[in-house]
């Protein structure tokens, strides 16, 4: 046996330091590419015991993998089947079932860089206190529409003087256990599957915010989105989901003006636009009275009816 394969063997007799959590809904191929990158990516730091766990949420029959096929790609691999609520529900349990210090989020749909977890460790060792760390998300297929990526190669610190939605991509990110402890649970509330199918990571980003935790975006903790929306239908649908669940967070958090000013922006730049201002991204075809539109029927679903709010939400296609 190689010096390399001992140190793994005994890697996995050890209490994780990192837990790679995993929610998954409906796709089988893409959570086996996305688990393969994630092993080979702890591979690559052994001295780092990793353990990774899929969180199965409700997917169907057909669509769902057992215990046994995950451990047949690597003994790390544990799978917890989710039979109700949505993402951040199945987050949460995530969570609480890990036992590392260290808990590392991507979306089943992402490719892990091989140099991923060896980046967030070195990141995570130069911070003090809690640790909420982002990283880069690229397009893995060149024929998906650029959206839902963060490719920015500037390391920065969140400020309130920026939106907080998508600072941290939802499906590349770290939080120390600690920092998981001071936020506290995803609101069930907001994510896909949920009353307000969207958001759950902005709100994460402004709580993490309001605890005084530092939040961090590195360019170098990468991974690649297979996120398939090829139509530009497709964006502007979760564009709006996104205005929809922001306008919602705007409510939660009214106390803070420096979220609610956001929604003011948004609807100033509509109006700007209606007299020939610039779109929000007009190579998307998406328009910022759109966002305002969806930004003020959230605010209301939360405020008002919050129990009509599945009803008037944007609907969210999954992309093949």
């Amino acid at each position: 046996m190689s010096v390399r394969a001992r140190l793994l063997r005994h890697a996995l007799m050890l209490d994780p330091v990192v837990s790679v959590i995993i929610c998954t809904r409906n796709r089988p191929k893409q959570l086996v590419r996305c688990v393969a990158s994630v092993v080979k990516a702890a591979d690559r730091v052994p001295e780092l015991p990793t353990e990774i766990i899929v969180l199965e949420n409700n997917s169907a029959l057909d669509q769902s993998l057992d215990h046994s096929m995950l451990r047949q790609i690597d003994a790390r691999i544990h799978l917890i089947k989710v039979d109700k609520g949505g993402l951040s529900h199945a987050r949460n349990v995530g969570i609480k079932a890990a036992r590392g210090r260290l808990l590392v989020f991507t979306d089943d749909d992402c490719i892990m860089d091989g140099d991923h977890l060896a980046d967030m460790a070195r990141h995570a060792a130069q911070q003090a206190g809690p640790i909420f760390i982002g990283g880069r998300v690229i397009l893995a297929d060149p024929d998906d529409l650029p959206f839902t990526i963060k490719d920015d190669p500037t390391p920065s610190f969140y400020n309130v003087s920026i939106h907080p939605g998508g600072f941290i991509p939802g499906c590349n990110f770290v939080l120390s256990r600690e920092a998981a402890n001071v936020i506290g649970n995803f609101d069930t509330r907001f994510g896909a599957g949920a009353q307000f199918r969207a958001g759950e990571d902005t709100d994460y980003i402004v709580r993490a915010h309001l605890a005084g935790i530092q939040i961090k975006y590195v360019p170098d903790m990468l991974v690649l989105h297979h996120h398939g929306r090829q139509q530009f239908s497709e964006i502007k649908d979760l564009s709006q989901a996104y205005s929809f669940a922001n306008g919602a967070l705007y409510i939660k958090h009214v106390r803070e003006l420096w979220l609610l000013r956001h929604l003011y922006w948004s609807i100033r730049a509509a109006i700007k636009e209606r007299f020939g201002g610039p779109a929000f991204d007009k190579a998307l075809g998406l328009t910022w009275s759109d966002v305002a539109r969806a930004n003020i029927s959230g605010a209301y679903a939360y405020l008002v009816r919050p129990m009509t709010a599945r009803r008037m939400t944007p609907r969210i296609k999954t992309a093949k």
